[in-house]
């Protein structure tokens, strides 16, 4: 049994102060929440203490390019690994791991506490529900289902000692030149340097297929939008799995000729990344590419039903951003009922309007401030790659 442990080509390996293991399963978004919390232990506990975290190997190289962990070990939860939780466990207790945060809130909680007891850490933060019987282990946090996830991190990592609220993270997300050379071939030939950019995400997580708005009114928004946006180009984006799905928005939109494309399946994370920085607006459910757009200070239209945005919007500068939220009696139902009392007819999203919708992109495409002024094969990205990741060990136990 091997853990594969990654390292930030920045960060010294020669410690002897006790490591900090961080532990978070989920999506992209859940993750990316987590990047005040590590600025906020980088910032109390310095670069003498290493940073451990633990996370499933979708979410790896997300973490890497954060640039604030210093070593990622993955972990997959599902099926819960016995063996491998033992491995890992006796690996972090070698370590002599100092301090152990367990940031599981909805999901794979007895496996988080579990991990977080075989690691021998002293100090050991966890969160605790209302209604909640589990006994005590450590320090714990009230998850307060209504507060901001991001919040909530930062409560805990104040329990540590850290101060509030914590410094801008130190390091933009890593964008390196082969993923702006990868979005620049996708877009070549197709956006000109005056033309507007309109990335589109009509996708959720396939754990809550309930935080998608409709592909009805996906396609008259891209339609008006079309019509009322001089040189508008529309970019869809998903996974692999999700190109039949955006296929469908594809071919309802085919009369706009070559003015929409489908990039589903097509973007690394890094060229989703570069494309998303070039965008000048990003309309998005409750997902992953939105809290990436977030993240990456982009103009969104974010839609938001099953989750407040309250709870999962904080990212992002205020200006920059346009929430739309639509509460109805039964939102929100994600995380707290295994089945949604809609049974899938997520009245939630349905009741945004397009005309919302519109008005908001139409607000983030008419500023001009963002036309670029030069020929298209001489723009760049904002963000470049300051280092690069490397494998330095496979841990064998």
């Amino acid at each position: 049994m091997s853990i594969a442990f990654l390292q930030n080509g920045h960060v010294s390996t020669h410690r002897t102060t006790p490591p900090l293991c961080v532990l978070k399963w989920g999506g992209l978004g859940s993750v990316l929440t987590t990047r005040p919390f590590l600025q906020a232990l980088r910032d109390h506990f310095g670069k003498e203490r290493t940073i451990i975290y633990i996370t499933s190997a979708s979410n790896a190289e997300l973490v890497e390019r954060m640039n604030l962990a210093d070593r990622i070990v993955v972990l997959e939860p599902n099926g819960f690994p016995i063996l491998q939780t033992l491995l890992l466990g006796r690996a972090l207790r070698i370590e002599k791991t100092g301090m152990f945060f367990d940031l599981q809130i909805h999901t794979h909680r007895r496996l988080g506490r579990i991990l977080a007891r075989l690691s021998g850490a002293p100090r050991r933060f966890s969160f605790f529900r209302a209604r909640e019987t589990a006994p005590c282990d450590g320090y714990e946090v009230f998850a307060n289902p209504f507060a901001p996830v991001d919040q909530l991190y930062l409560e805990m990592a104040r329990l540590a000692g850290a101060k509030h609220p914590p410094s801008e993270p130190h390091h933009a997300l890593l964008i390196s030149r082969a993923d702006e050379d990868k979005a620049h071939a996708l877009l070549h030939g197709w956006l000109g340097a005056y033309d507007r950019l309109l990335i589109v995400n009509p996708n959720a997580s396939e754990t809550a297929y309930v935080r998608r708005w409709p592909l009805t009114s996906y396609a008259e928004t891209i339609s008006v939008l079309l019509g009322q946006t001089p040189r508008l180009r529309v970019a869809l984006i998903g996974s692999s799995s999700e190109r039949d799905y955006v296929g469908k928005l594809h071919q309802m939109v085919a009369t706009s000729g070559n003015a929409v494309r489908n990039f589903a399946g097509m973007t690394t994370l890094g060229s989703l990344m570069a494309l998303i920085t070039r965008a000048d607006c990003v309309l998005s459910n409750d997902s992953g590419p939105l809290h990436l757009a977030l993240a990456l200070g982009a103009r969104v239209v974010g839609l938001f039903g099953p989750v407040h945005p309250d709870h999962n919007a904080h990212l992002g500068s205020p200006e920059r951003k346009i929430i739309l939220y639509r509460p109805v009696l039964c939102s929100p139902c994600v995380h707290h009922v295994a089945v949604p009392p809609c049974g899938g007819d997520n009245r939630c999203m349905q009741l945004i309007a397009i005309e919302d919708v519109v008005a908001a992109c139409g607000k983030h495409l008419s500023d001009t401030s963002t036309i670029k002024e030069y020929a298209f094969p001489q723009w760049q990205f904002r963000f470049h790659q300051s280092g690069t990741t490397q494998r330095v060990e496979d841990m064998c136990i």
